[in-house]
């Protein structure tokens, strides 16, 4: 008797799980070969309209003279205002994070704190540090995190008090 149950069981399951399955099939609608079309043209020209913006902008990057000018150090704070806390709407660089910035042929060394030593965002705010310097063309870039002198809100950026509205 245990074993016709032991069978029984496992059979009775699998034919739920089928029929559960094309019940779902049923119930769920296909989309006409028109609307499939229309969907794949709508994400077509989203696709192109992207690129289209990205490429523009790379593009207003690489003209503007100001970069041209710029030393490598400006360059890699450049790159740092891209890096956000993501705890707080406002870039490192901005939020005062980033305490010094030295560039040399093989590495980049930053010296950067945290809003607090108990930040639970440190290691992904590290990462976008080097996941962006990297992307830029920065070789090797070495993040030492400092609590000396500790972060205070008077290291925020006079650009970034406003648009925190402080």
């Amino acid at each position: 008797m245990l074993t016709y149950l032991l069978i029984l069981l496992p059979v009775l399951l699998i034919l739920g799980i089928v029929i559960a399955v094309k019940r779902q099939a049923s119930v769920t609608r296909e989309l006409p070969p028109q609307a499939r079309e229309q969907d794949a043209k709508f994400l077509e020209q989203s696709t192109k309209r992207m690129e289209a913006t990205v490429a523009e902008e790379l593009a207003r990057k690489a003209r503007d003279p100001r970069l041209a000018a710029m030393t490598q150090e400006e360059l890699v704070f450049e790159v740092l205002k891209e890096c956000y806390d993501p705890e707080i709407p406002l870039n490192i660089v901005d939020l005062g994070l980033v305490y010094s910035v030295e560039v040399a042929a093989e590495r980049v060394d930053i010296k950067m704190s945290m809003t607090s030593p108990q930040c639970p965002s440190h290691v992904s705010i590290r990462e976008d540090v080097k996941t962006k310097l990297i992307d830029a063309g920065f070789a090797n870039p070495q993040i030492e995190l400092v609590w000396e002198p500790a972060w205070g809100p008077q290291r925020i950026s006079e650009a970034g008090r406003n648009k925190l509205g402080i």
